[in-house]
């Protein structure tokens, strides 16, 4: 049987506020996560899950491909050294009309302003094996625009990045995880291969590749809290959710 849990990265550093503390993972706690990740040797590239769903390769048991969206230049300074040190296979998702800018999609409400990759770092991702994909030109939110606004951000986000990178780019993530059926077509349309939701679970034989699910991690999501979310694919994680979980389980099978 395949399943895969995608992790949800967003800025590795610490937080500026508390209001953007649940996007944060500490530099010291991001290590620890992944030196767990090697440990286990479960981590994955989010191509060799779509290749396992196409009975193309074999995945490891309680496989875990990690992902980043935004692309901040915190993450680029404190996760790439991390993720060459233990040899985890990582996707980035980069607002392609930002490089170089800011998340001005997050200061109107109040989130401090912090700075994305320029094109010299996303380069550097690319070449130490960090797979690069889109996550629109602006970072808008999806549903509720017409096609052509669609196909001008997603689109034209691939064809932005194909030029900068001079590759490929498959892989696609919705900004906000907010996407309705339009948007899912106009991802596929523009030829990518996989996109990812914001949506919490397993990904298992039944996995669609345009609705792909994440697990996201936050501030405060110490290792034994880390260890829940791989063990349950849930984004939330409490010292009673296990007993919760069991007994829920012993209680429908006396039931049958």
């Amino acid at each position: 049987m395949i399943r895969a849990t995608l992790l949800m990265y967003h800025i590795v550093d610490r937080p500026l506020s508390d209001q953007e503390a649940r996007y944060c993972c500490a530099p010291d706690l991001f290590e620890r996560h992944m030196r767990h990740l090697a440990d286990s040797g479960c981590a994955i590239g989010l191509d060799d899950f779509r290749r396992a769903l196409n009975a193309e390769k074999d995945l490891p048991e309680d496989a875990v491909a990690v992902t980043f969206d935004d692309g901040f230049a915190a993450t680029f300074e404190h996760a790439l050294p991390v993720l060459k040190r233990y040899r985890i296979p990582a996707t980035m998702f980069v607002v392609s009309g930002r490089v170089g800018g800011c998340n001005d999609w997050m200061t109107p409400r109040g989130f401090p302003q912090r700075a994305l990759m320029n094109e010299r770092q996303i380069l550097g991702m690319r070449d130490a094996g960090v797979t690069i994909g889109s996550h629109t030109r602006t970072h808008p939110r999806l549903p509720g625009m017409t096609r052509e606004q669609l196909t001008e951000e997603i689109g034209g986000s691939r064809n932005d990045l194909e030029i900068l990178l001079a590759q490929d780019v498959g892989d696609f993530a919705y900004p906000f995880g907010a996407y309705d059926e339009t948007a899912r077509q106009v991802v596929q349309a523009a030829g990518y291969r996989t996109a990812c939701s914001t949506r919490a679970g397993f990904n298992n034989t039944d996995a669609r590749c345009y609705e792909l699910r994440r697990t996201e991690v936050y501030s405060w999501d110490s290792m034994w809290r880390f260890r829940q979310k791989l063990k349950y694919g849930r984004n939330e994680s409490s010292v009673t959710f296990p007993l919760v979980y069991y007994a829920g389980r012993a209680r429908a099978r006396l039931s049958l």
